[in-house]
Order: C-alpha cells, then structure tokens, then sequence
C-alpha cells in the first residue's frame, strides 16, 4: 500500500507518522487490495482533523474526524475505515455468485 501524509497548519513528527502508519496497517487484514491511502492531518486552536482517503481497486473511501486530540481523530477514522471495509466485504460476499 503507498501512503501519503501531509500536514496542515502543523508540524508532523516522526512518532506521528509512525503512529499514522501502523493505524493504516491495520486496515490490510480487512482488505489487502488497497492500493493506496493519503492522510491529511489539520490543526487549529482547540480541534485537530483527521481526513483518510483510501483507494481500492474499484472503489474510493473517504473519512473525516475532528477531535480535540490528533491522536484520538486517527482513531477514530481508522475506526470507521475498518467499519466500512468490513460492510464492503460482506457486501462483495453477499453478491459473489457460486
């Protein structure tokens, strides 16, 4: 999977990136035809966004979360990536003709 990280209005460390990456490694054993996926992470004042857009063979999933903690918004988009990958998946399950 490429991986893409860009930073707006912030500096993005190495512990970040790192913590961004393995997030996104998780997402491989829901489906490993992911091709690709770029991360912004944005931050103002009081409230940090996490925008993921993961690219699939056929399909394109996107996800925003915002936080007060740059840490907790990955988690929860990661989160919801997993979620809609898993629907994905059964959905692709369900219409498979046998």
């Amino acid at each position: 999977m490429q991986f893409s990280l860009t930073g707006r209005h912030m500096e993005i460390d190495e512990s970040l990136k790192d913590y961004v990456e393995k997030s996104l490694e998780k997402l491989n054993k829901y489906n490993p035809h992911i091709i690709s996926a770029h991360v912004v992470l944005e931050g103002d004042k009081f409230r940090y966004t996490a925008e993921i857009v993961l690219t699939l063979k056929k399909q394109v999933m996107k996800v925003k979360e915002v936080t007060a903690n740059i840490y907790a918004s990955v988690d929860r988009a990661v989160k919801k990536l997993e979620k809609s990958l898993e629907r994905f998946e059964e959905k692709i399950k369900l219409h498979r003709k046998v």
